[in-house]
């Protein structure tokens, strides 16, 4: 199995994952989180899969092979414990940003250990592309969560009534 590869059979299992979790919350924020996050995936599934088809199959076969134990994706949210899992982290945000933590080392760790230059570069885009991934994620949270959270104008604290 090559990086890309790889990286594909992992997006599709987190967006499998994050179907699942919709599908189980009853919350309805949290199922519009991770119905956001689960778009996010297949997003993400697509690009890789127009990647993969621009490349030539000599690119293909020069990739380094992984063993396809690495390219399993391990969530931190089990929908089965979901009341569990939600305890100490009701809206699963720091989960999320753990797992896509996670990802970010995987694929620096991979290019690490890379011993083709080829192979390191499509790593530092990855974990880049992981990066970005990390930011819309933190995006989606932040705009799911607006309503509830607001800024106080300093401006108007110095007011004083007449």
């Amino acid at each position: 199995m090559n990086i890309i590869e790889c990286t594909m059979q992992m997006k599709k299992e987190t967006l499998a994952h994050y179907e699942r979790l919709a599908e189980a919350v009853t919350d309805k924020e949290l199922k519009r989180l991770f119905s956001l996050l689960a778009a996010a995936e297949d997003e993400h599934v697509g690009k890789l899969g127009v990647l993969m088809s621009n490349l030539s199959k000599f690119d293909v076969e020069n990739f380094d092979t992984l063993d396809e134990k690495m390219c399993v994706y391990n969530p931190h949210v089990d929908p089965r414990f979901l009341a569990e899992s939600l305890k100490n982290d009701p809206d699963a945000y720091r989960q999320v940003v753990r797992e896509e933590e996670d990802t970010i080392d995987f694929f620096d760790h991979l290019s690490d250990q890379a011993e083709s230059g080829q192979l390191k570069r499509i790593c530092h885009l990855l974990a880049d592309k992981e990066r970005e991934h990390l930011e819309m994620l933190e995006n989606i949270y932040f705009f799911v969560e607006e309503p509830r959270t607001y800024l106080e104008w300093g401006e108007f604290s110095n007011l004083k009534s007449l």
